[in-house]
């Protein structure tokens, strides 16, 4: 088991480690725009932060009605 998941962290590691290569060889600086804080940039970028929220809440109910028990057939 412990070599099972040693191998699935090193294959984790090694797809992190290519995507980073790959990023920045296809993203260069020059088309980043100019530095802004997170702050700025969190408040001007909403889409996001509303996307996160509809999940959670979309997740929390999922959850709840999962926990419910399931009603008796013929009962009103």
């Amino acid at each position: 088991m412990r070599r099972r998941l040693s191998s699935w962290a090193f294959l984790l590691i090694a797809l992190m480690a290519i995507g980073l290569m790959v990023g920045r060889w296809l993203w260069n600086p020059s088309d980043l725009p100019p530095p802004t804080s997170f702050r700025a940039w969190w408040w001007e970028s909403r889409e996001l932060d509303v996307a996160v929220q509809v999940g959670l809440v979309f997740a929390g109910a999922l959850g709840i009605a999962a926990l419910m028990p399931p009603e008796a057939k013929g009962a009103e």
